[in-house]
């Protein structure tokens, strides 16, 4: 019996410090994230749970939220967050707790009720559209379009009627072709799905590292830039023009 618990307390501590390896290794902003703090037309804030506010100069009216993926930092959003303040947006990117977007549901729709904004559109990559959309079948704030970028799902969401725009790479290793199609499945018939050329999981956002992932033909600026410029677009289709 000794040697049994010798054994699990091997194993229970390799397993914690590969745990540990991967939470420092995946998901760290690169260092040009930062520079997107400050800039023309906004200004940001990182608040004092690890989330940012993007403050347009100009504002809009609308509100988005960034939910980010497993592990990844809210920095990493930072060139997405820019550049839809710029557009006039107030941008919300929560903090979950264990670096999980899904334990950051309920603090973040409580959060978004106290911006003064007149309605929301959503950007969830990776977990983070699972928990954008979890978000919105709970709490059932006022979102007019969502944007999925790269986003498995392990929950039914065929029901929601708010527009969606679904963005993936074809090099994405986390995303194969089956875990496309079971998304797909799981997901509205009216959702629009755009492949990125080129594009794999990690280029979505501005982080250095992501295990499994296939190896994109284009950089994180160009597919940031994609991902960016036809997510606008998509709401810009969806709002309806203010009074």
């Amino acid at each position: 019996m000794k040697k049994i618990g010798l054994s699990l307390l091997v194993v229970v501590a390799l397993a914690a410090a590969a745990l540990f390896g991967w939470y420092q290794v995946d998901g760290q902003p690169l260092p040009e994230a930062s520079g997107f703090l400050q800039g023309a037309g906004y200004r940001a804030e990182v608040e004092d749970d690890g989330s940012i506010v993007f403050t347009p100069t100009a504002a809009n009216g609308r509100g988005l939220l960034i939910m980010h993926g497993a592990l990844i930092k809210p920095l990493a959003y930072a060139m997405t967050a820019a550049y839809f303040a710029r557009l006039g947006y107030t941008v919300y990117v929560p903090r979950g707790a264990l670096r999980l977007s899904i334990s950051a549901v309920d603090q973040a729709a409580a959060r978004m009720a106290r911006f003064e904004v007149r309605d929301w559109v959503v950007i969830g990559h990776s977990m983070g559209g699972f928990s954008a959309l979890t978000l919105i079948e709970r709490h059932a704030p006022a979102v007019a379009a969502v944007a999925l970028w790269a986003c498995a799902m392990p929950a039914d969401f065929s029901a929601l009627t708010v527009p969606m725009l679904f963005l993936h790479g074809d090099r994405d290793g986390l995303l194969p072709p089956e875990r496309l199609a079971d998304a797909k499945d799981k997901l509205p018939a009216a959702v629009r799905h755009l492949e990125v050329p080129g594009g794999n999981h990690r280029g979505f956002a501005m982080y250095s590292h992501q295990f499994f992932d296939g190896e994109a033909t284009i950089g994180w600026q160009e597919q940031i830039g994609f991902a960016n410029e036809q997510t606008a677009v998509f709401f810009a289709g969806a709002l309806t023009p203010a009074p």
